[in-house]
């Protein structure tokens, strides 16, 4: 899987990865993992019409994060994965 982000969430991705002590990947399956596992997470989706880019329809993506937050319990073979080097 690859993913790409805009230079503003990646440079607030760096931000966040630092200040837990994982590199930015590791906190990418961090977040992603909590939210896919915790209750209350969708991704809602609708037609934008105004967002119509070479004749294909834009879309919008509602995000609603799960109701409590995350308590993950890493093993240490996952800190290893996602620690800063």
């Amino acid at each position: 899987m690859e993913v790409s982000f805009n230079e503003e969430t990646m440079k607030k991705l760096y931000e966040l990865a630092d200040e837990a002590g994982v590199r930015p990947e590791g906190l990418v399956e961090i977040v992603i993992h909590e939210f896919c596992r915790n209750t209350g997470g969708r991704v809602y989706t609708g037609r934008w019409s105004k967002g119509e880019v070479d004749g294909v329809k834009g879309m919008r993506y509602v995000v609603q994060w799960p109701f409590r937050p995350g308590f993950l319990e890493a093993t240490g073979d996952l800190v290893k994965k996602w620690r800063k080097e």
